[in-house]
Order: C-alpha cells, then structure tokens, then sequence
C-alpha cells in the first residue's frame, strides 16, 4: 500500500488518535525496512509507552544504516560466486551462507550474484546420465568470479565438491571452504598433490590408507547424537603474514561458532605444510586445525568453523569479505592500505570506522546510567 491514514481509537468515551497502528508498506529492499520503522516513530511510541528514560535524537548508527540501504539500492556492478553444494535445490538451507556474502558484497559495492550448482552434477557419472546438467554446472561454475563450498553432511555430492575445488585451486579462483569444504580441499589436496589417490575423510572411507579427515577423539562413529563440538570456541592466529589473520584485523585469536563431528588428521600436517598448503589457525592446543590458506594462490582459505553465524549488515564475516574482495579484485590493494576501504565505504566497520557494535552498547550504558 502507498500510504496509510492514522486510525482511532476510543478511551473513556473520547476519541484519541491510536498510535501504536503504525503504517508498514512494501519496499524496495529489507534493509529500508528499519528505516520505514524510524520515519513512523516507533522508538518514541516505546519510548512513552514504557516510559524510557533517553533523548531520541539522530544517531550514528541509524545514518550509516541509511547510507547502506541507499547503496544497496544503486549497486550496479556485479560479483559472481558459485555456490557449490548438495541443497541447492532450496535456497532456504544457505540462507546465513548467502547473507555473508550478501553483507561482504555491499561493503564494498558489489552486487551478489549467486550461482547454484549442485555438486553431484559436477560429477563424471551425471555426464553419462544428464549431459546438459553435467555443461551447464560446469559452465556456471567455470564463469564464476569465485567458489564458495560450505558445510554439509553425507557422501553424496562429496566427489563433486572435490573436483570443483581442484579446479579453482589450479586456475587460481578465490576459493572459500566453509567445515566440510575445508575438509574437502585437504581431500583434494592430499589426492593430487601429495599424491595419495585414496586420500579422504574417515565419514566417507574408514579404512583408507590416508585418513586426511578422521573422526574427532571425542565422536563416537556409532553414535550421531550429542556427538559434535558446538558453540563457540578460540583459535589461534598463529601466523602473522596470513591473510586471514589480516582480514581479522591482526588479532592473536578469534572466537568463532562451530558445528562438526570430523576434524584434519594432526599427524599428517607436516606433509601438507611442506608443499605450501599452510595450518594458519589452530585451537588453544595447537591440535585441530582451523585454518588454512594456500601460498601462491590470490585467495584459496578453508575454515573448520561457520564465521556466516556471526556477520552482520555493517560488519561483514573476515572470511566471506575477502572471498569477495579477492573474486572483485580488490583483494591485494586492501592489503597494501592496511585492511582499510575507501572514504566512501564508512558505513561498513571493515573501513575501519567505528564499530556498529560500539554504539549499540553506548547506547545501552546510557540509558542505564539515566535510569540510575
């Protein structure tokens, strides 16, 4: 609806105006919709209506998520990131995997394309069985700008997401394994570069020669419930030169969600070290890998944890930022300035601009301490 006329309401036989109907039409984009809240003035309805003690006045936060809103708008230039999964079917089950990339993609005026490509069409057998399938994922995937392997469970598909993280390995596409996509590009890794052909993870081949992928000391194989390490937990950065540790704005550690059962087998890690596919970020113990990245490669980086759960609109997840910054091209020169955008990029807390999270709790010690 284009606009809505204030309604009444009568109290005690007067009539009054009823404030708390509030008007809340169609917009352009999500983001606008906080905004539409603002202009209707619900933050001075609760502000009366719970008698809270606080000035209402214009704030930061509220004007950077304007700027947002207004670039999301006009953003013209395009960024495409095949998605590579088994549940591409319904977007639904990547909705916080899309979000991050939505998030890194406005930050730096891009506008996200996301390309689907169920995994298992990637695969030799589905050439023999649906070759129109079989071309069209491999031309979607080969016409990417970079390639996204998130998280999953189960064997199916497994074979395809390997073979596309070979291919963005050796023609040099950034690449970002999220979990299992990190598991699957030391699989690939294992397979066709230290030449263990049978390499893979204990979930799918218990009794491989090379288990690159074992099961956690913890999981009982037996056993599917209450068995995953959860929540958030701490790495360590221990690399100074990685680019993630960059991205995290030089952090020693970071703490970030997880959700997995399997983890990269700790004895093999010298012989993947050696060859240049690097364990940047370990846990507190130095014994399950975290992090890697590959040396000589404009962004390959796998992560054991989902740093989707914790992006926001103002303050984009490290790892799916520089996925997008390396598949635009901007990658290296946000390195050389430090990990700072440009002037215009400030409503983003990548620009190294303050914090969104810092005012929310400004805001909050304020009221506290007026109520006080």
């Amino acid at each position: 609806m284009a606009g809505c006329l204030r309604l009444c309401e009568t109290h005690h036989g007067k009539i009054r105006p009823a404030f708390q109907v509030i008007c809340v039409y169609d917009v352009c984009s999500l983001y606008r919709v906080p905004l539409l809240l603002e202009a209707e003035g619900v933050v001075g309805y609760f502000k009366d209506r719970l008698n809270l003690e606080f000035e209402v006045k214009p704030r930061r936060l509220l004007n950077k998520w304007k700027d947002m809103a207004d670039r999301y708008d006009r953003t013209l230039q395009n960024c495409s990131i095949a998605l590579v999964g088994k549940y591409t079917k319904l977007s639904d089950s990547y909705a916080s995997v899309i979000k991050a990339l939505e998030h890194s993609a406005l930050a730096i005026n891009q506008k996200l394309e996301v390309k689907y490509i169920d995994s298992a069409d990637l695969e030799p057998c589905r050439q023999q069985e649906e070759p129109v399938k079989y071309h069209e994922a491999w031309q979607n995937l080969c016409s990417s700008n970079g390639v996204l392997v998130p998280g999953g469970f189960g064997f199916r598909g497994t074979e395809g997401k390997i073979l596309a993280i070979g291919w963005a390995r050796r023609q040099k596409k950034p690449f970002l394994g999220v979990c299992l996509g990190m598991q699957l590009a030391v699989v690939e890794f294992a397979r066709n570069v230290l030449n263990w052909p049978d390499a893979n993870s204990t979930e799918f081949s218990p009794d491989t020669n090379h288990p690159v992928v074992i099961d956690m000391p913890e999981h009982n194989p037996g056993d599917m419930g209450g068995t995953m390490r959860l929540g958030k937990r701490k790495t360590i950065l221990k690399e100074k030169n990685s680019v993630t540790r960059k991205l995290y704005k030089n952090c020693d550690y970071i703490e970030e969600r997880h959700r997995h059962r399997y983890e990269v087998n700790p004895e093999m890690r010298n012989n993947f070290e050696e060859k240049g596919f690097r364990f940047v970020g370990q846990d507190v113990e130095g014994e399950r890998m975290e992090i890697i990245e590959l040396d000589e490669h404009p962004y390959f980086v796998g992560v054991q944890y989902h740093p989707e759960f914790t992006s926001r609109p103002m303050k984009p997840s490290p790892p799916y930022f520089g996925l997008m910054l390396a598949a635009s091209g901007k990658l290296q020169r946000y390195l050389e300035k430090g990990c700072r955008l440009s002037p215009r990029d400030t409503y983003s807390d990548q620009s190294g601009s303050s914090s969104p999270d810092s005012e929310i709790v400004d805001l909050k010690l304020s009221a506290i301490l007026q109520q006080e």
